[in-house]
């Protein structure tokens, strides 16, 4: 259901109440929200997990640093985040649907707005900052981060998923880096029968968000999408969805990756790329510095491109992947935690990012400014050239739809399923989430 932009009541009765709790703070209506800088001294609470900075320390401190030159008034207390994304996001949510008034401003994943929007655990900002202050992202981040067209989330970094490979084995072979999906399959096969790795390509695939995260890309490779435009029914049975299993299923049956890669995550990919097992990796920004550092065996030996397509097509993709602020509808402070959120997402911000972060900043604009050339990393200069496709995170239901995409992606990859049964199993799947209903 679409939330009315001018009359949404900050944490109304959509709020789930604890037992037992305390009496909730005064809340402010977004027509009442002071958009302007407090003036006196002020203390917000700013819920975050580190921020990774180039030299692999944290830059909280050092981003409040920087917020302090503009306004030294507004003091900013961190408060440590769990690790874990799914214990923060319930730590959250337990703590401001009882009315807490704290923390002020939090640090979320970029898959959130649709949730919280729906449960009124964050504050819609559109009409707080100006209607072309979110213009300066990119449009993934924008439908990301929206919800209705009702922005909870000021983007701070994102994380994108490029194309790692053993340029090494392809000089010794003479081949060259590969621009299409097609390509990628042949030129792994070949490695592999030079035995020069035990695997092709690895990409992440077993029962969990990561494979998600892949059949989003994938999908959009072949033309398609998981979901309609307005997020309202499954297009899994389209001929797009089917082309694209139909290919990463052959990764896995013809051989180009191994039958491991049903049970790989993250961490699994990177070992077996970074300790010279697999010619090809799909994986986040940071597999990068992975890939060349000191524990690699393969360092000095790698190569960054954008994710291929498949013939015929034209944009590389890849989903959006990243957090920003959002604001507790029920802080008593309210201008200060707008002008610290809003802050970290302005151009200064971004900058000292793209500086000093070990993460992309979120602005367009950042990753191809002077900075980002001085910078001389190739996640920038590659990440300024990919078309960014969100994972249907909009929809309230987000967690179940994505459950059905990879609990019965993984069995069509693994051949419990075949192609066509299992898409039909995953539009049901993603049916019954949209309606609320449990898989």
């Amino acid at each position: 259901m679409a939330i009315d932009r001018r009359l949404f009541l900050l944490g109304g009765a959509g709020v789930l109440l604890l037992a037992g709790c305390s009496t909730r703070p005064e809340r402010t209506t977004v027509e009442e929200w002071p958009t302007d800088p407090p003036e006196g001294d002020v203390t917000i609470s700013w819920w975050a997990g580190q921020v990774a900075s180039k030299d692999g320390g944290d830059l909280r401190r050092r981003l409040i640093a920087e917020f302090q030159k503009e306004h030294p008034n507004i003091r900013v207390r961190i408060v440590s985040a769990p690790s874990d994304t799914d214990t923060n996001r319930t730590s959250l949510t337990t703590q401001i649907a009882a009315g807490s008034a704290t923390p002020d401003v939090y640090l979320g994943d970029v898959a959130w707005p649709g949730q919280f929007a729906k449960n009124k655990l964050a504050t819609p900002v559109n009409e707080l900052v100006g209607a072309d202050f979110f213009d300066q992202f990119p449009e993934g981040l924008r439908l990301a981060a929206s919800v209705d067209g009702t922005y909870y989330m000021f983007p701070l970094y994102i994380d994108e998923s490029f194309f790692l490979y053993r340029k090494d084995l392809l000089d010794k072979h003479g081949f060259q880096v590969p621009r299409s999906w097609e390509e990628v399959k042949d030129t792994a096969a070949k490695l592999v029968d030079t035995g020069d790795v035990d695997y092709g390509f690895a990409f992440q695939g077993d029962v969990y968000e990561g494979l998600t995260c892949n059949v989003t890309e994938f999908v959009a490779d072949a033309g398609g999408s998981l979901l309609n435009d307005d997020l309202t029914k499954p297009e899994t049975t389209s001929s797009e969805t089917k082309r694209a299993f139909e290919f990463m299923r052959s990764l896995v049956a013809d051989g180009a990756s191994p039958r491991a890669t049903l049970t790989y995550q993250e961490q699994d990919t990177n070992d077996a790329f970074s300790g010279g097992r697999a010619a090809f990796l799909r994986n986040w920004s940071y597999a990068w510095g992975i890939a060349n550092g000191p524990d690699s065996q393969v360092a000095g030996k790698v190569g960054l491109a954008p994710r291929p397509t498949f013939d015929g097509m034209q944009d590389n993709h890849s989903t959006i992947g990243g957090w920003g602020n959002y604001i507790n509808p029920h802080t008593q402070q309210p201008a200060a935690a707008l002008t610290f959120a809003a802050w970290m997402s302005s151009e200064t911000a971004q900058q000292f990012l793209t500086r000093e972060g070990g993460v992309l900043p979120a602005r367009s604009a950042s990753l191809v400014s002077a900075d980002a050339k001085r910078q001389n990393r190739p996640t920038y200069d590659t990440a300024a050239s990919i078309t960014l496709v969100p994972r249907p995170t909009s929809t309230a239901y987000y967690p179940k739809v994505s459950q059905g995409v990879y609990q019965n992606g993984n069995s069509i990859l693994g051949g419990q399923a075949s192609v066509d049964g299992g898409t039909d199993a995953m539009a049901s799947a993603i049916a019954l989430a949209l309606k609320g209903e449990a898989l």
